[in-house]
């Protein structure tokens, strides 16, 4: 078995209410409340901007330059493709984006990232590797999902542009990759040491989960 078959193994019913929460869901009829997307668009915009500083600490944490390359790629990628589609969606409906840059996280938001940060602190490649792919693999494991439901729902006036942002081949490859990459690295692995990866892969996965409760009632779960 590879190791992200036990990923998914440990983390199967958080996976469930994934794919059953509201938001998804209505993003998959596309009759998912405007508000409610505005403020993911305004708390995920903010999470961007810490979730970038996990592959600075990445790059600073190797020689190896190869990898280097890849986090300096990956924090150039985010800053210019993955949020341009933010700040233009928010152009769209108006919200002042210098005003959200300059906003505090509500308190689940920061939550989550300061774990995150955390972990990718005390941690090496692999544990940063498993930050990253409970977020990465989050999204890739949901818009698939609504692509299977409703193939359709890529073509929606509002949510359409988002959907098909996060089924981007480059991006799709890019996170089939590290899954590779993560389930090669395991085999030299101990038990205890991929425990101990799953354990911060179900926080973050954990985290994702109470995010999207957050933003569909569009403030914090405290």
């Amino acid at each position: 078995m590879k190791f992200i078959d036990y990923l998914y193994e440990q983390t199967k019913d958080i996976w469930q209410d994934l794919y059953n929460h509201p938001f998804i869901e209505g993003l998959i009829r596309g009759d998912l409340e405007i508000s409610r997307f505005k403020y993911y668009l305004e708390e995920d915009y903010i999470y961007l901007w810490e979730h970038v500083k996990i592959f600075a600490i990445g790059l600073a944490k190797t020689n190896n330059k190869e990898i280097i390359r890849k986090f300096a790629y990956l924090i150039n990628n985010c800053m210019e493709n993955e949020m341009a589609i933010h700040r233009g969606l928010m152009k769209d409906f108006d919200i002042d984006i210098k005003e959200i840059e300059n906003r505090q996280a509500n308190l689940t938001n920061l939550s989550y990232s300061n774990y995150r940060i955390s972990q990718s602190i005390l941690g090496g490649y692999e544990e940063i590797l498993m930050v990253l792919m409970a977020c990465d693999l989050g999204y890739v494991n949901i818009f698939r999902h609504i692509d299977r439901v409703n193939p359709q729902a890529k073509n929606h006036e509002v949510y359409g542009k988002f959907i098909t942002g996060y089924l981007d081949p480059v991006y799709l490859s890019y996170v089939d990759g590290t899954v590779n990459e993560i389930n090669e690295l395991s085999k030299e692995m101990t038990k205890e040491k991929m425990d101990a990866l799953i354990e911060i892969f179900k926080n973050c996965l954990t985290y994702e989960l109470k995010f999207w409760d957050m933003v569909y009632n569009k403030g914090d779960l405290f």
